[in-house]
């Protein structure tokens, strides 16, 4: 059984991270979690580069971690006044990527702005954003929209391993009043292939319709046992490439949450978040968790 009792949302001031610390501080309210962190880190690397450029850099440096502890206590309040939920601000010097990962092994979930505050940097998700999810071994919220009230809408892509499980744990918790879409595509082994060698329509279209009844067992077998905690749960199974068929699908339903399994059967997949995954955080206009 999956809990969540706390929460590390990480911000450098960009309009996704602040968006973070309030949703953040929303499901630790919602959850009633134990504990949450606001977490903001200044670049070590960057901060000793200013010995380059200015006659007294500690000076400088104190300065900008000042500001960096008021801005943070700020954002803090402002989650705290919206949600009833406190987030301990916390400045931290070092390596953006690897003090996030090191802190988010204390927390249950991490939550991130989808871009950050670099223009060029910021592509997709962002350099961060992106190793962060590639390196860390806990559930990331990818927080794409301001919050305003409780996810209503959600659709959970499921394949049916362990890690979509989690998925349906997550989103049980996080959106128990939600409409959920539960979602899996399916695309027949070496259906590619066969089409390539030329099989008749006729061999393709009774091997989708088995692949499909296939998928449905394993669509009731896997509900039968997963957590759905929303009466207004809905299914659905759709034949294509995953990575394509889901942006359509969500496209036309319109969540305002997305939830994936991480996906890790293979070094190479490990590496890439799995291709569903990193469509979904690139192509969504609405926010992505990522459950292991």
């Amino acid at each position: 059984m999956t809990h969540i009792q706390s929460v590390l949302a990480a911000t450098d001031f960009s309009p996704d991270s602040r968006h973070a610390a309030e949703r953040a501080a929303m499901l630790g309210t919602t959850l009633a979690m134990q504990k949450g962190l606001l977490l903001h880190v200044l670049e070590q690397s960057w901060l000793d580069s200013l010995k380059q450029f200015i006659s007294s850099p500690t000076e400088i440096r104190d300065g900008i971690i000042d500001d960096a502890s008021r801005s943070l206590r700020k954002l803090a309040e402002e989650a705290r006044l919206l949600s009833g939920f406190s987030l301990e601000p916390q400045v931290r010097l070092g390596s953006t990527l690897d003090l996030i990962v090191e802190t988010a092994s204390e927390y249950d979930l991490l939550v991130l702005g989808a871009h950050g505050r670099h223009p060029v940097r910021a592509l997709a998700l962002g350099t961060t954003s992106q190793r962060l999810l590639s390196k860390t071994r806990k559930s990331v919220l990818v927080v794409k929209c301001k919050p305003d009230g409780p996810y209503r809408r959600v659709l959970v892509a499921v394949d049916f391993s362990p890690n979509s499980r989690k998925a349906m744990e997550y989103g049980s918790m996080i959106a128990p009043g939600a409409l959920v879409n539960i979602v899996h595509v399916f695309e027949p082994l070496f259906e590619r292939q066969m089409i390539s060698a030329g099989a008749s329509d006729k061999i393709i279209e009774d091997y989708r319709a088995k692949a499909r009844i296939d998928a449905e067992t394993q669509m009731s077998a896997f509900l039968t046992t997963a957590r759905v905690g929303s009466d207004k749960a809905l299914q659905s199974i759709e034949h294509g490439h995953a990575s394509v068929r889901l942006p359509e699908i969500v496209e036309k339903w319109d969540p305002d949450l997305i939830i994936v399994g991480k996906h890790g059967r293979s070094r190479i997949e490990e590496l890439l978040l799995g291709s569903v995954t990193i469509h979904m955080l690139a192509q969504s206009r609405c926010d992505v968790l990522v459950a292991q």
